[in-house]
């Protein structure tokens, strides 16, 4: 029992991971993602989340896996922001990706909680239809990511939060 309780406090913490969907390429304030529905979410306590509001909350800070996908008929042009402040955009022109933390791709003033995004630690791909990314960041206590979506109408995507 002892030996399947550590197996299980050691499985758990790799999946503490979260992710929604936005389907009716509808925005809020004419910008911004509502997250519409949450297809799985191993730490509710961790990742909160209301329907169709455009910012997810994450009670504890540390580094997190960010995943995301957006697609449109056209390519997209996406801000994943924390707290309000640009993190990481991605600009509907090929291989075109900023991370706002002050490194070697473009200078941009440091979000005001530190370093969030992770040095050249990215891994991003332009499609025909849309854009997707994994990058690292690392979250403040009590962080709120939200994304900015400036493109056709009707598109549609999803977020994923892992904790490392």
């Amino acid at each position: 029992m002892d030996n399947q309780a550590i197996i299980n406090d050691a499985l758990c913490s790799e999946n503490c991971l979260a992710r929604w969907t936005w389907k009716s390429g509808q925005l809020k304030n004419g910008y911004a993602i509502p997250w519409e529905i949450q297809t799985v979410n191993t730490a509710p306590d961790n990742f909160i989340w209301e329907k169709e509001k455009t910012s997810i909350s994450v009670v504890a800070a540390g580094l997190y896996q960010v995943t995301m996908g957006i697609y449109a008929d056209k390519k997209p042009t996406v801000q994943i922001m924390v707290n309000g402040e640009p993190i990481i955009s991605a600009v509907n022109s090929s291989g075109y990706l900023m991370h706002h933390n002050g490194n070697k791709m473009k200078s941009m003033p440091k979000h005001s909680n530190g370093n969030i995004t992770g040095k050249n630690i990215y891994n991003y791909l332009i499609l025909f239809l849309g854009l997707t990314l994994t990058d690292f960041i690392c979250l403040p206590e009590r962080g709120r990511i939200s994304v900015s979506y400036s493109g056709d109408e009707g598109g549609e995507g999803f977020i994923s939060l892992r904790k490392i």
